[in-house]
Parts: C-alpha cells; structure tokens; sequence
C-alpha cells in the first residue's frame, strides 16, 4: 500500500510541474538594486555553475571574468572581483548563499529546505521524487536553456562518427571492440559516470531508452569505469585511447575547451554544435532546469528570481553564459 501511495504521489506532482514564467521584462524593483543580505540561498550543478554566477554577478553588480580556474581545475570559470577594498562583499559570503552542490545535492537541497532556488542539469528524478513525497514537498520546475549528452574519445581514436544504436550496444556490453564500428581491433572501455550525477540520468533515460546499462559490476568490467566528478572521463580519455565517455556539451565547450584533450564525436552523422542543438537535429538535445518551492512565497525574492530566470534579460544573462536560453 506504502508503496503504491507514493507511485500516485509521483504521478501526482509530475502533473504539478509548470513553468515559472509570469510575464516579468526586467529586473526592476527588488531585484534591481538587491543586496547579497538580501539574496535567496541558491544552488547548481557544477555544469551550471557558470549560468547561475553570471546571472547573480550581474544582479548583484559584480564584476567578472571568464578565465582558468584558479584553484588549479583544468577548467575554465566564470571569476568574481571580490578581491578588492572596494568590493562589496567578500567571496566567502558570496558561496555562503551560493551553494554547488551538484545536480543531486541541488535538488535534496532544495526539498529539504536548505536552500531556495536551484539551477540544475536535468529536471527532478524519481528518487528525488520519492524523497519530496515521503517530506511533503511539492517542487515547480521548468526547461531552462538547451543542452545535449555528447560523447567523447581520445583524439587518437580514429572513430568520429557512431550510430544511436551503436551507442546503446556498447554501453550494454553488445559491441566491445572498436573494429565493430569501424575503428581498429582493440577493445572498448565505456566510461560510466555514478549514479545519481546529472550526465549519467540523462544518459540512461535519453540515450538508453530503458535498456539496462553496464554499471561497473559485471566481471567483464572494472569498477574504475565509474567517474564520480565532471572531469572523471576527460581524465579518464586522455590516457586511454580506446575509452569513450559522455558529458553535457556545455561543460564540454564552456569550461573545458582546450583544457583536456578529448574529441566530440557525431551521432548518427550530426555533429554537437549549438546550430545543430537549437534546431533540435542532434539526436541527445536535453535541457537544464529551474526549481523552487511550490509553497514559496510569490513576493520572495527566490521567487522574484526564480521568474527573472524566465524573462528576455535573464535569457540573454543564460546566453551570455554559454548555453542556449529558451526564449519566452
């Protein structure tokens, strides 16, 4: 009975799940002069990141660059100028309302109340679910900007190209060598991310379409497949070229350009480009996602940005950052 109470608890709040758009041109009012005492607690993802700092930076007049991570990530991140005397907050109270939490971390975050509004790869999983029925908490989330999985392979393989299907038998363990595709005679060792991250839910619902993945316990596969971080399989690739991995063609393009030496390959003859994900002929196109509280009080400032998010000056904010903001 427990069980199928919250089987019709999911389907119940799926239906709940609405955009938050209601008509906001510009960040007049509170937001325009808002005050970090004043700002919602946020959360993201580390592939978000960037989109939500932007969008905070510039409503809170920040100053900010892009440039390499400067704690030594082989990254490149959106940079605050906090450093300064005149700088009107510090970069300590900054991440003290500005959580990183990853895409799994934002969204219990969030049902728990630790936090007010998100901005996260994918929209809220099943588990996530579960876990906001058994708390009482209802979530509204909407699409933000595109997005898509891409593959990627060391630059020394000579494959750029693999067919969906193609796809979906290596990472059930169907085809294991390159030569099947039209690569050399090697094996293959798909790369996994863990469970729960934002690549490996998109990979096994937009990609797998229900088929059951490798996951790092069949003999024929190593538990180092599995990547616990972002840069798990670019770290990963870049010693072996016989490995092939995924990750969200932002993180891919925006933060890791020519940091880690990977190649994005085709799927089905289409090559990931933003030109190819607006028109939707990439076949894994995907989006991020805005969350807050269905409860949250509609004249809250975490409200208050949460519908900024949806304007036409908060996409060209998601823009600027480097994804493709859908337009309201």
């Amino acid at each position: 009975m427990k069980k199928l109470l919250h089987i019709m608890s999911y389907a119940a709040l799926l239906s709940l799940i609405v955009c938050g758009c209601n008509g906001i041109d510009s960040p007049e009012g509170d937001l325009k002069d808002i005050k970090l005492e004043d700002w919602p607690l946020t959360d993201c993802s580390t592939s978000t990141k960037p989109a939500r700092d932007l969008v905070a930076y510039k409503l809170l007049g920040v100053p900010y660059k892009w440039e390499q991570d400067w704690l030594g990530g082989r990254v490149y991140v959106i940079n605050p100028d906090l450093y300064s005397e005149k700088a009107p907050f510090s970069l300590n109270d900054y991440q003290s309302k500005n959580l990183c939490s990853g895409t799994h971390g934002a969204y219990m975050n969030l049902i728990e109340g630790k936090s007010d509004v998100i901005i996260a790869s994918r929209d809220i999983s099943r588990n996530e679910m579960v876990s906001a029925v058994e708390l009482g908490v209802e979530l509204e989330t909407a699409p933000l900007a595109i997005d898509a999985l891409v593959f990627i392979v060391n630059p020394k393989n000579p494959v750029k190209n693999l067919t969906s299907d193609q796809v979906r038998k290596i990472y059930t363990g169907e085809i294991t060598n390159w030569k099947e595709v039209g690569g050399v005679d090697h094996a293959i060792t798909p790369y996994i991310r863990n469970a729960d991250s934002g690549s490996q839910e998109k990979m096994e619902t937009l990609v797998m379409d229900g088929l059951k993945m490798i996951d790092g316990t069949e003999e024929t596969y190593m538990y180092e497949i599995i990547g616990s971080q972002m840069a798990s399989p670019y770290l990963q690739l870049e010693a072996d070229e016989y490995g092939i991995g995924y990750t969200p063609f932002f993180y891919c393009t925006a933060m890791v350009r020519d940091l880690m030496m990977v190649d994005m390959i085709s799927i089905d003859g289409v090559a990931p480009s933003k030109e190819s994900l607006r028109s939707n002929k990439y076949p894994f196109v995907s989006s991020i996602y805005a969350a807050v509280r269905k409860t949250e009080d509609h004249e809250s400032m975490a409200y208050k940005l949460y519908q900024f998010l949806f304007t036409q000056k908060g996409a060209d904010m998601i823009d600027e950052s480097g994804y493709i903001a859908i337009k309201k």
